[in-house]
């Protein structure tokens, strides 16, 4: 019989890229895996209708939908908000609480493997009424999201020592968030799964045209603080240099408007592309040179994270250049050939590198398919996954 594994999340599939490699890796090493999800975003819709169309596990989506399930939907936002209002942080991140845990019920599964905040409360009342075990994936420090000192961390680190406190198993997104949670809670036994892809999303390795210089910034969501601006604002002494910049996420016409001001050369170009599924965003990221992964001020949680950009550039054949922090200078100093930290406010720095990687883009594609091989041979999923797949196993060794 197959172990069953249940994984609550309090976002959609299609935008939570690391719940479903961990879904996709546990169906694969024989596990029976139902994902239960929140409807969170409407672009995400499509992108998880397709993603359901070629993948192993089964998924629920509970707390209604603005479509096909108004009135559940409705309930479960006034819920969000009265929770909020009223400082009941449990309800404000996860006012379906409920529906999970009857969906949990009807499936009876061995182990619940938990992402995002929301589904804290849910771990800990399922052990509570079934003794058995659950395991919490820290993709992100999550108290550290919020501003420093601000009333939203307070209640966020309350909202993770009330929960956490129970928890005794986590897997962690990078080294230095493992870190800061063992930090506060000592109890907590952390593995380490880093933010890599699958190597059957790896394109061919394109050697590209030596002109224009091609970058590309993705997320889910372009904003003004996240330093796109410094980089095009660096690039302004390089006029006569053809640069391309694709940018990728959501991105509102005040955002547009401000971050395409920055431009002050005819021979600099914006992109502009819609978050897509994996598959089309590794193939456009293959499609340019440099991949930056940067990050404006970061709050605690950028500090200490490694982003998934950090694996899906050298996936798809790009040199990264990334701002300094300080999970992405541990990141480089263990991977020196992948990519160059950055001070982001070092203008002159920016410009006098892009002009030399411009000037020699042989040697720019020899760094690129370096980097490439890396990612194919080790730096990517397939050998990640071996982690979260082994912990798993051990983890339901132990229910009683």
């Amino acid at each position: 019989m197959k172990r069953r594994i249940a994984i609550v999340s309090t976002k959609q599939p299609g935008t939570n890229p690391r719940m479903r490699k961990n879904a996709d890796a546990l169906s694969e090493a024989g596990f029976d895996v139902l994902v239960l999800y929140a409807h969170n975003t409407p672009w995400a819709d499509l992108t998880d209708q397709e993603l359901f169309a070629r993948v192993q596990w089964r998924h629920q989506r509970v707390g209604g939908h603005p479509k096909v399930d108004k009135t559940r939907f409705f309930v479960n936002r006034v819920k969000r908000k009265l929770g909020k209002w009223t400082g009941n942080a449990d309800l404000q991140f996860c006012p379906a609480a409920n529906a999970y845990l009857n969906a949990l019920q009807r499936f009876n599964p061995h182990l619940v493997l938990g992402h995002n905040p929301g589904a804290l409360p849910l771990l800990n009342q399922w052990t509570n009424m079934t003794g058995r075990p659950v395991l919490f994936d820290a993709e992100d420090h999550h108290s550290g999201e919020c501003p420093t000192g601000s009333r939203e961390q307070r209640r966020m680190a309350e909202f993770e020592q009330r929960h956490l406190s129970e928890i005794q198993w986590m897997t962690a997104a990078s080294p230095l968030i493992g870190s800061a949670y063992l930090e506060r809670f000592p109890h907590l036994q952390v593995t380490t799964v880093n933010n890599a892809f699958d190597t059957r999303l790896q394109p061919g390795f394109n050697a590209l045209p030596h002109a224009p210089l091609k970058l590309i910034w993705f997320s889910q969501v372009v904003g003004l603080d996240r330093g796109i601006q410094h980089v095009l604002r660096h690039m302004s002494t390089l006029r006569t240099l053809r640069i391309d910049i694709t940018l990728v996420g959501s991105c509102d016409a005040d955002t547009k408007g401000a971050i395409e001001a920055c431009i002050t050369s005819d021979l600099h170009r914006i992109h502009w592309m819609p978050p897509s599924s994996e598959p089309d965003l590794m193939r456009v990221i293959a499609e340019h040179h440099i991949g930056l992964a940067i990050e404006n001020s970061p709050n605690l949680n950028r500090a200490l994270c490694r982003t998934n950009k950090l694996y899906t550039y050298p996936l798809c054949g790009c040199w990264t250049l990334a701002s300094c922090t300080p999970a992405q200078e541990e990141f480089y100093a263990e991977h020196p050939d992948l990519g160059e930290v950055m001070d982001l406010n070092d203008g002159q720095g920016w410009a006098t590198q892009l002009a030399e990687l411009a000037s020699s883009l042989d040697a720019l594609s020899e760094r690129r398919k370096k980097a490439w091989d890396k990612a194919q041979d080790t730096l990517n999923w397939r050998e990640e996954s071996k982690k979260c797949v082994a912990l798993v196993k051990q983890v339901i060794q132990t229910e009683p």
